[in-house]
């Protein structure tokens, strides 16, 4: 139950709070003195977009503010629960509306998201008005409802998060198969490059290994000859350098043995013809590799030239041409890599859309269920609010061409919100064909169709408190007597909380406030205030005859007051 609203800074609504009762709550008041920013503070509360325009002049923020006390119940308890937030009997609704166009939302005090206390709220509160009135309205709504009404959307979102499941499936597989006919376009050519690669037979470095080796070759004689002379000159020849050597280190040994400081010189000369004469065997070693062989410098060019050709097709650098072909490599066995996961997907696919079937199957043969039981239910509702011989159906529709889908169940495709199709339809009055909702002429009518539909919904989710927005738009005399009564058995069970310019409605109230504009300083303001009896009375009255309140109105608005106490007749209202 909502026990008490407080509003601050909203438009002309300056400091409002409203201590509400149990039961049927009606707010009167002039047309413009704020009834509709009292309804615009609950929109708030229930996630409604907050504007810089909803906020009082020369304030920063608005702030409104909900104390509801109520029993613990699923889902919400578990959603307290999950924050480590404690309960015990009161919760603390508050949102905060800045004009830098931030939000600060708390439930007991405790931050949380605007989309969190919209979804508290909506456990909470029923709200209908003018908006709401046009959703349902709207054929599209009318699935949700009939789910609403029969408790399905618990196996409703089940069926959603399978019917995701199948969609990323079908997905994930046209990609692949988009892919696997992109690579089959491509692979002829890839084949063509691998095979190229492969027979040239590559490895790593080469190109810089034949580069040398063709300077080599290219200079092979002037190589030769290079190194014939270093080594007659150091070793092969008569008077080649190490035998001079050896006459010296002779005559230095003589003179080591006689002069001994001349010993480290000696043992240097040896260093040094140890040396040179490891410099000679060298250059006899590299005199028989060098290759004095113009084929083989053929070969050579002939294979620098490929590797270029190489290059300049796959790759600035042998490297690089290298990794092309690991890549060619790799490409060629996707194709198998291709047809596994293709195979994998389908199976998965087969699995899961077996289950979005089952699950489709079971929520339209839950709604075909659900379909007469709501239309007995609207029809109850709506011939106790003087539509006596009205009737209600709900009909499930064919496929439009919006509804195409890749999945179908006995004909009839399968979208998120299953296989049905369903709009309601009245005939208000005998002898008339049923029209969609959308044809209905009469706003009293509509108004009631509504209220019937709310107290309906109200009772399955099991919402406390339900708020009524001009619930008399289009109605009035014995039509407006019956809604109040309606409203006022509601009431047993529920707090209601009726905003209505119908003094035939405004009588059944258990708890009467008036919301006034008045002129204070220069500043306009609204206040709200719980009428006594006498009070009321005149509140009455002067919504029956406006400011010149007379005797004959005084009694008339008692006359309303005392048929609204009279106990309900049987038979009066079906509930």
């Amino acid at each position: 139950m909502l026990s008490e609203i407080r509003i601050k800074n909203l438009a002309i609504l300056d400091q409002v709070e409203i201590t509400l009762e149990p039961g049927l709550n009606v707010l009167t008041g002039e047309t413009g003195a704020g009834k509709s920013m009292i309804i615009q503070a609950v929109h708030l509360l229930l996630g409604a977009r907050g504007s810089e325009d909803l906020i009082r002049a020369e304030t920063e923020e608005a702030e409104i503010e909900a104390r509801f006390w109520t029993s613990p119940r699923e889902p919400w308890i578990s959603w307290l629960s999950e924050r480590n937030t404690s309960f015990e009997g009161e919760l603390l609704l508050r949102r905060i509306v800045a004009r830098n166009g931030r939000n600060r939302c708390y439930l007991n005090d405790q931050a949380v998201t605007l989309k969190f206390l919209a979804a508290m709220g909506r456990e909470l509160l029923s709200l209908s008005g003018q908006h709401e009135y046009q959703a349902f309205l709207a054929p599209e709504n009318h699935l949700v409802i009939l789910d609403a009404y029969g408790g399905l959307e618990s196996l409703l979102q089940q069926f959603r998060q399978v019917y995701q499941q199948w969609q990323q499936l079908h997905r994930e597989g046209l990609d692949l198969e988009k892919r696997r006919k992109q690579w089959e376009s491509e692979r002829e050519l890839v084949s063509f490059q691998l095979q190229e690669l492969l027979q040239a037979k590559l490895h790593p470095g080469e190109d810089e290994e034949l580069a040398g080796e063709q300077v080599r070759l290219r200079h092979a004689s002037q190589l030769y000859d290079a190194a014939r002379s270093s080594y007659d000159s150091l070793y092969g020849g008569k008077s080649s350098l190490l035998g001079t050597l050896t006459e010296i280190k002779k005559s230095l040994e003589f003179i080591a043995q006689i002069d001994q400081p001349w010993r480290p010189r000696l043992d240097k000369l040896g260093e040094i013809y140890l040396e040179l004469e490891d410099l000679a065997i060298s250059l006899r070693d590299y005199l028989r590799s060098i290759q004095i062989d113009p084929l083989r410098l053929q070969e050579v060019d002939q294979r620098l030239e490929l590797l270029k050709r190489l290059q300049r097709k796959y790759g600035p650098s042998l490297d690089e041409v290298l990794a092309f072909m690991e890549k060619g490599k790799k490409q060629l066995i996707q194709l198998d890599d291709f047809e596994m996961q293709q195979e994998e997907i389908n199976q998965r696919l087969i699995q899961v859309q077996a289950e979005v079937l089952r699950l489709a199957q079971e929520l339209s043969k839950r709604r075909h269920e659900l379909a007469p039981r709501l239309a007995q239910a609207v029809e109850g509702e709506i011939h106790g609010l003087a539509m006596p011989r009205a009737r209600f159906f709900v009909k499930f529709k064919e496929a439009s061409d919006s509804d195409e889908s890749d999945l179908s169940l006995h004909g009839r495709p399968v979208v998120a919100n299953g296989c049905d199709r369903v709009e309601f339809y009245i005939a208000p009055n005998p002898g008339e064909e049923p029209k969609p909702l959308t044809k209905i002429a009469s706003g009293g009518e509509l108004s009631r169709l509504v209220l019937g539909l709310k107290n309906i919904l109200a009772q399955e989710v099991g919402v406390d408190t339900s708020v009524f927005d001009e619930v008399d738009a289009g109605i009035g005399g014995t039509v407006a007597s019956v809604v109040g009564e309606k409203l006022q058995h509601l009431a047993r069970n529920n707090q209601i909380i009726c905003i209505t310019h119908l003094p035939q409605i405004a009588a059944y109230a258990d708890c009467h406030f008036t919301v006034e504009k008045m002129i204070q300083g220069n500043r306009t303001v609204t206040s709200v205030k719980k009428l006594a009896p006498t009070q009321r009375l005149q509140e009455l009255a002067r919504m029956l005859g406006g400011a010149n309140i007379t005797e004959t109105t005084l009694a008339h608005a008692q006359e309303f007051i005392h048929l609204a106490q009279r106990p309900l007749q049987e038979g009066v209202l079906q509930s």
